[in-house]
């Protein structure tokens, strides 16, 4: 993507791209008497944080501190429950990061979006509070980002780790070398790419296309890297330097459960399906809608197969609701089928419909 056009047409039509764009995305102002600004913020978001986690991911940070000119460093409660948030950041921190305290609670994306309003670096890592980042990170996206000044977002290669810290699976591998990639806007409107510890992001992009959409629960930080993915280049770093954690007390497990998070990518796509192209604005919509019904379905069979029925029924709504035909369609009615079969006469009638299918099959 040639993207020096595309900085000239954002300055020429900037104020109608905001006004049919990016209607309803909350304002990001300039930071407030910054002083002397650190290249880094890095800003962690809790609410009823565990101890043990938080303390983690505030150290895999202070571990790869550069010092106060070059990093802030802040700890912002949704004004928790109890004072585990205030009380790991004051004994992690040891006098070195901020806490900051909301007088109440404004969910997940304006927390996000608290966090940049009080951001005063020049690049924004949102880091969440039980995740981590691994040594050289901060470093090795450093040089990526000097060498590559255009860029308005930058990530790395993550694993997915589990809940006491083992790996269990790499992120996709964008490319083997680093630097901006290409086409990187059709690529992360139609599939998984990015975790949230892995990315960082220039305030100033922030500043120019608004911060996080209340309106999504789950999908918000997908929304936002495509809306940045649009508009600005995408610095890719290749070594694994960032790690996700997925456990079942984490927000996106509970979404999962109930079928939120792909309710929540329907309405996504509603919303990024203007930023694309429009020569392959309806084909990319299609092949969103198709890998997102898919992972839902997945998703569904995973929990069918541990017997949670409540939970596979909410994946398969979901993935009716992003795309209902084809492939996708038939194996939602199998499925379907089963659920109704097990709800009837129990896993054991499952197992006999098996059993009678292979007798009769053919040769």
């Amino acid at each position: 993507m040639d993207y020096l056009p595309q900085r000239d047409f954002c300055e020429k039509y900037g104020a109608l791209f905001a006004k049919k764009m990016l209607r309803g995305v909350p304002l990001i102002p300039n930071p407030e008497n910054p002083g002397v600004r650190p290249f880094w913020s890095v800003m962690v978001p809790t609410y009823n944080p565990r101890a043990d986690y938080l303390e983690e991911a505030l150290l895999s940070v202070l571990k790869q501190d550069p010092g106060t000119e070059q990093m802030q460093i802040e700890v912002v409660d949704d004004s928790s429950s109890d004072d585990t948030a205030a009380e790991v950041a004051r004994r992690v921190g040891a006098g070195r990061l901020t806490f900051h305290r909301e007088s109440e609670n404004r969910g997940l994306a304006n927390s996000w979006n608290r966090c940049i309003e009080r951001a005063r670096g020049t690049w924004v890592h949102i880091l969440h509070q039980d995740d981590i980042v691994l040594p050289g990170f901060y470093e090795r996206l450093y040089h990526g980002i000097v060498s590559n000044p255009h860029a308005g977002m930058a990530f790395c290669r993550f694993a997915l780790i589990e809940a006491n810290g083992h790996w269990k699976e790499l992120g996709p591998l964008e490319s083997a070398t680093a630097g901006v990639l290409n086409n990187w806007l059709e690529r992360v409107a139609t599939g998984y790419h990015v975790e949230c510890p892995a990315v960082v992001v220039k305030r100033a992009t922030y500043e120019q296309l608004g911060g996080f959409r209340p309106e999504l629960t789950s999908t918000l930080d997908v929304e936002m890297w495509v809306r940045i993915a649009a508009n600005m280049p995408v610095y890719y770093e290749p070594q694994i330097l960032a790690a996700f954690r997925r456990h079942a007390g984490n927000q996106s497990a509970m979404q999962t459960r109930v079928g939120a998070n792909m309710q929540d990518m329907a309405r996504a796509i509603e919303i990024w399906k203007d930023h694309l192209p429009a020569n392959s604005k309806l084909r990319l919509e299609q092949q969103a809608r198709r890998y997102w019904a898919g992972v839902s379905l997945m998703v569904a069979q995973d929990f069918f197969s541990n017997d949670n029925l409540s939970a596979c029924a909410n994946q398969l709504r979901a993935a009716k609701n992003l795309w209902n035909h084809g492939q996708c369609r038939s194996r939602r009615l199998r499925l379907e089928a089963k659920v109704r079969l097990h709800l009837a006469l129990g896993r054991k009638a499952i197992s006999a419909v098996r059993q009678l299918r292979r007798r009769i099959r053919p040769g």
